[in-house]
């Protein structure tokens, strides 16, 4: 969902990177808390960027067999139009 307006998550990940100066994040799907600071949570979001920020490795994709249920799962919401297709990275 989150590709669907990347320059807007974007923008809320500098917005929120530049504000807070914390050490941890709380996800609302995994485990937690996650030691991250604002610039490993700016990292996350190397998904939706043409260029990647950060060191190597930075991008963080998922494992193949993630991505393809992934993609499987989006593709389906997208020919039912429930989600709109995604944007491209920006």
């Amino acid at each position: 969902i989150l590709n669907r307006e990347p320059r807007r998550v974007l923008e809320f990940v500098r917005a929120v990177g530049a504000e807070f100066a914390f050490t941890q994040i709380v996800p609302c799907h995994f485990d937690a808390p996650v030691s991250a600071t604002p610039k490993e949570w700016s990292e996350a979001f190397n998904f939706l960027r043409a260029s990647p920020v950060g060191g190597p490795g930075a991008r963080g994709d998922l494992p193949a067999a993630d991505l393809a249920f992934l993609r499987a799962f989006e593709a389906g919401l997208v020919r039912a139009g429930t989600i709109r297709r995604a944007a491209p990275r920006v």
